[in-house]
């Protein structure tokens, strides 16, 4: 019994460590949807490619996204950006982004916290017509979310749902429009070095009477790892694998740095 007791507690010592108590910033998703409130800014470059033997399209964008919490539940955020969009089938084009303005709500009890908000996307200036597609339809992507606050590990999950709008928040008045869900989770641990080690997955599917694509659905997984410089800043790096035989893109990676601040 007493050596057994002891071969637990030696057992028992390194997981303690890893969900020790101590609470440390949730990690801002590299990919995701943030569940948590935050001050803070992110630049980041992004690249993705799709290729077969028939088709192949490649993405290419630079983002500057920031967030301002109001109080400790509730936060406003903004971003923009450049894209540079390249295709087999469809016309290459290369232009600013989707402005986007969002709004998000977060509460904590315990080691459980809950977040929703809700993200409005503007219209896309430099994209051209492709197909049925408006481009200059705004996109409504309301979100909720969980945490799982272990110190040093931390789980985050998400599910959205993003449709177009006209600029009065109503339906398009074409018969069809793009709807579609997404889900994903970060689960993260902090190393007692300066790294954050992440692995996050996202899933993408068309919903209702969307207009068809091909390859419109996705399953991506992301490993990556943040590194801590300085006074709240991040440098990160992640990939994308798809992991759907038709996926939306099937390689990537995304870098960047997050600068998170205080005003205590």
């Amino acid at each position: 019994m007493k050596y057994g007791l002891l071969l637990f507690l030696i057992f028992l010592s390194p997981l303690a460590e890893i969900l020790g108590s101590d609470k440390m910033a949730i990690p801002y998703p590299v990919w995701g949807q943030s569940v948590g409130v935050y001050n803070i800014f992110v630049m980041s470059a992004q690249a993705q490619e799709y290729k077969n033997s028939r088709d192949s399209d490649r993405n290419r964008k630079i983002s500057l996204d920031g967030e301002l919490k109001l109080g400790d539940n509730f936060s406003v955020s903004a971003g923009y950006g450049y894209v540079d969009q390249d295709s087999t089938k469809n016309t290459p084009w290369s232009g600013w982004d989707r402005w986007r303005a969002g709004l998000k709500t977060f509460f904590t009890f315990g080691i459980f916290s809950i977040g929703g908000g809700v993200n409005v996307y503007g219209p896309s200036v430099s994209e051209p017509w492709i197909g049925d597609r408006n481009p200059d339809l705004l996109l409504v992507r309301p979100h909720l979310g969980f945490v799982l606050d272990f110190g040093k590990v931390k789980f985050q999950a998400f599910g959205l749902y993003e449709r177009e709008t006209d600029s009065k928040f109503r339906d398009p008045v074409q018969d069809k429009y793009y709807r579609y869900m997404e889900a994903g989770a970060t689960l993260s641990y902090e190393t007692n070095s300066n790294w954050i080690l992440l692995l996050e997955t996202t899933y993408r599917m068309s919903v209702e009477d969307t207009i068809p694509a091909p390859r419109s659905d996705s399953f991506n997984l992301h490993p990556g790892v943040q590194y801590k410089v300085g006074d709240g800043g991040r440098i990160f790096f992640s990939g994308l694998y798809g992991m759907r035989k038709d996926n939306t893109y099937d390689q990537g990676f995304k870098m960047g740095y997050q600068q998170m601040f205080s005003f205590e």
